[in-house]
């Protein structure tokens, strides 16, 4: 029997992977080869949107009474510590993440992406750019393992930490809105960007637990919403090797925190 510590997290995942199936079939068939526009007429993209949308309807009917009886504190009580190789392994990931950043702007690769459609010009984070996204990467690892730590002892030391991998996200979907922004292919870079914001969303709502205002549903969606995007965008083209490790450390954060959460008690809230 699946308990509601994995139910929730379950439906993001399998979600997930009927998301990254459909987006394989939209990469594969849904654009022209020669131009890279859409095909007029195909519907994998448009079924794509369906199924997203309906992951986070299902999530939200399935968070919709999770916070009646008041909101886990964090750090979330770990009953089972095998609970925090998710977001250990998450912590890992980001790290390399950060890592393939800073070398390859160091090496002076990848600094651009791709010439812009629209200006000509070659548009990319650009090495400085790069870097800090790389260090903010290397923080949010950091972060990421403090707070796992902070579920099995107990007690958070940097409770600030916890807005780090928020804001390194927020910097990383800015730079990446700027890049892509010149691309008039709204299917190629859409899903990639709204996986982001996802991300942005959950650690935000994450980090509201260290203050005492989080809000279990909230969470739920926004965590939930970020695995399966996640998994969508998994084989994605992209000329940062830092973007799928980046995706798959904070999904799996996200992923271990919220089971953490669903299981930890619920504290009522003060009147």
């Amino acid at each position: 029997m699946i308990t509601k510590e994995l139910r929730i997290p379950l439906t993001a995942a399998a979600g997930g992977v009927a998301a990254l199936i459909l987006r394989l079939w939209n990469l594969r068939a849904g654009f022209e080869p020669g131009t890279g526009l859409p095909v007029s007429g195909n519907p994998s993209f448009p079924a794509l949107l369906a199924l997203l949308a309906l992951v986070l309807a299902a999530l939200a009917v399935q968070s919709r009474h999770l916070s009646d009886g008041g909101n886990p504190r964090f750090p979330f009580r770990a009953r089972n510590r095998a609970l925090c190789v998710l977001p250990v392994a998450g912590a890992a990931l980001l790290c390399l993440s950060g890592v393939a950043d800073i070398v390859d702007a160091l090496n002076g690769r990848q600094s651009y992406e791709y010439a812009g459609m629209i200006s000509g010009e070659a548009v990319g984070m650009g090495t400085g750019v790069q870097c800090v996204s790389g260090a903010l990467a290397l923080l949010s690892a950091w972060a990421v393992f403090e707070c796992a730590r902070a579920c099995l002892r107990g007690d958070m030391r940097h409770r600030a930490l916890v807005m780090v991998p928020a804001v390194a996200l927020a910097f990383r979907l800015v730079t990446f809105y700027r890049i892509d922004s010149v691309n008039p292919v709204l299917e190629d870079y859409a899903p990639s960007l709204m996986a982001l914001l996802f991300h942005v969303l959950g650690f935000y709502a994450f980090s509201a637990f260290t203050f005492e205002s989080g809000d279990l549903r909230q969470f739920t969606v926004s965590a939930g919403g970020a695995v399966t995007l996640s998994l969508c965008v998994l084989f994605d083209k992209s000329d940062y090797i830092s973007t799928p490790l980046l995706f798959c450390g904070s999904a799996a954060a996200l992923a271990g925190f919220l089971v953490l959460a669903l299981q930890a008690p619920a504290e009522p809230a003060e009147k």
